[in-house]
């Protein structure tokens, strides 16, 4: 596993973070039980992942062995667009279940920072007493994702989290905005996000099909159609290109590799509905080198 530096700060992540474990499908095709969710947890461990994503439901399966102060291992909360009221509860809320003093990354939309009254001094305010220690902000609405390939990064935030993968790269200019100023950046959808199953995005003739084939495809169906203008650039595209000699749909882990060879790029937050998944996105099944 390689570590990275996250920005200007004093975190080294790894470039691959556990993200939330709703997997691919957002639940559509059902949770993985709690038994596995604590052997992802753990292998991910194992594996030399350091960064492990709260704030979905999911994190009052964080196994206790991960849990307690310890300097190498690092937990990022998303705290949406909360009351700047609501924030410093909802942060002691985690680290009561975590069992830390502080916060390693907390992430905002970043709609909500400019926008809610006292939000971010509020932040500031937690940062000062070291209950945060990095604010990253999350560009997930289309309007946020546009402002960041066009201005670059907050001047009042250490980090932000982005939709960046083979076939979705018009965050490129945002992204070396970043490393220009020393910002850190996480991603999302690496692999094209949770609407599509991983095998039916790949194998999908993007060329000769249109947005209608999201619906076709998608668990979710009808469901996603208001949504398909920011979903729909996500996930076509020429995913096949990954695939080695021989093979009709390419490892995960090909796919997340190519985010974690552009320049600016600290980490990429992936979600894994079992271990086999995990294994596979890490490049370690059947001797894949990761």
């Amino acid at each position: 596993m390689e570590y990275r530096r996250f920005g200007q700060t004093h975190l080294h992540l790894s470039a691959v973070g556990l993200g939330g474990l709703l997997a691919r499908y957002e639940a559509h095709n059902g949770h993985p039980p709690p038994e596995e969710k604590r052997r992802i947890y753990l292998r991910a461990e194992e594996l030399g992942i350091n960064l492990f994503d709260l704030g979905y439901g999911d994190e009052v399966y964080v196994p206790d062995e991960l849990k307690g102060p310890k300097d190498d291992r690092y937990f990022s909360l998303k705290a949406g667009a909360p009351a700047a009221a609501a924030v410093e509860d909802l942060v002691d809320k985690h680290l009561t279940n975590i069992r830390r003093e502080a916060i390693d990354i907390l992430r905002v939309h970043h709609y909500a920072y400019l926008q809610n009254e006292g939000l971010a001094e509020q932040i500031a305010a937690l940062k000062d007493k070291g209950k945060v220690r990095a604010l990253c902000t999350i560009r997930h609405m289309l309007a946020d994702q546009q402002a960041y390939a066009a201005r670059g990064p907050e001047e009042g935030a250490d980090a932000d989290l982005v939709i960046y993968n083979y076939v979705c790269r018009w965050q490129a200019p945002g992204i070396e905005r970043s490393a220009q100023t020393g910002k850190g950046v996480l991603i999302m959808k690496a692999l094209g996000g949770q609407w599509l199953n991983w095998a039916d995005q790949a194998r999908a003739n993007w060329a000769a099909a249109d947005a209608e084939q999201v619906i076709e495809l998608a668990p979710k169906g009808e469901g996603l159609r208001p949504d398909l203008p920011l979903i729909y650039p996500i996930v076509k595209g020429p995913w096949q290109e990954l695939c080695e000699p021989g093979e009709a749909v390419p490892r995960t882990n090909k796919a997340i590799d190519w985010v974690l060879a552009t320049e600016g790029v600290h980490t990429a937050l992936v979600a894994f509905a079992s271990v086999e998944e995990l294994e596979e996105g890490l490049g370690v099944l059947a001797g894949v080198a990761g």
